[in-house]
């Protein structure tokens, strides 16, 4: 597959979401061009109010808005299946793992936001998987986990607001029988793996779930924040 691949590159050079040049999905130049964010977690002050219930903080490399080179990867990637655009996306997250201190000396346990069997099989790969192992190859002491399991076939975020995306995946998602124990390391951080965070509902609704199985501590892991 690799030869093919190899091949299929040297007839059709791959070009850049963003500014089209050839050679690369997405260019060293619009990586540079790429304004990367510090770490964003869960206020520290009791009497403040809460971003969210259940996560405990997101972890987010860019915002979407700030930068257009990745709203163009996303979108190539979600809906026009260009998966080779998940090696960037890892290489963005690892960089925010490596300057957590919470997860020094542990294992990261990434759980991809998994997709119903019937998106699974339309589009053919779970992108947020595919990023999660993209992670896993670049920073040690991280592995997958498939704690969850998707039985709500949803309809598609973008185009809901924020009750109607919380409502939309209300009990969409549940815990994978008998994971939990095989996963429970104590010394672990746990990690939603998703490609964009806009309202949270995606995340959230995840972590409600293994919040309410018995983890402590669950974090957001995206490529990109989309505030709202």
């Amino acid at each position: 597959m690799r030869v093919f691949d190899f091949i299929l590159n040297l007839l059709f050079p791959p070009l850049c979401v963003s500014c089209k040049r050839e050679g690369d999905f997405l260019c060293t130049e619009c990586i540079k061009r790429l304004k990367i964010k510090g770490l964003r977690l869960k206020k520290k002050n009791p009497s403040s109010e809460k971003e969210w219930k259940y996560m405990d903080g997101v972890i987010y490399a860019l915002d979407y808005a700030e930068n257009p080179q990745i709203q163009a990867a996303i979108q190539q990637f979600k809906y026009r299946f260009t998966k080779e655009l998940a090696e960037y996306f890892g290489d963005l997250i690892a960089q925010k793992l490596r300057e957590l201190s919470m997860n020094k000396g542990k294992t990261n346990i990434l759980i991809p936001v998994p997709l119903h069997k019937k998106r699974l099989n339309y589009r053919g790969f779970n992108q947020a998987e595919l990023i999660a192992k993209s992670v896993c190859e670049r920073v040690g002491d991280s592995r997958i986990s498939h704690l969850l399991r998707r039985v709500k076939n949803t309809s598609q975020q973008a185009k809901l607001n924020k009750k109607e995306r919380h409502d939309n995946l209300e009990d969409a998602f549940v815990l994978e029988s008998g994971l939990l124990q095989e996963s429970g390391l104590q010394n672990s951080v746990y990690f939603i793996v998703d490609d964009v965070c806009t309202t949270g509902s995606t995340l959230e609704n995840c972590a409600k779930v293994l919040k309410e199985s018995g983890l402590k501590k669950v974090y957001g892991l995206v490529v990109a924040r989309a505030f709202k």
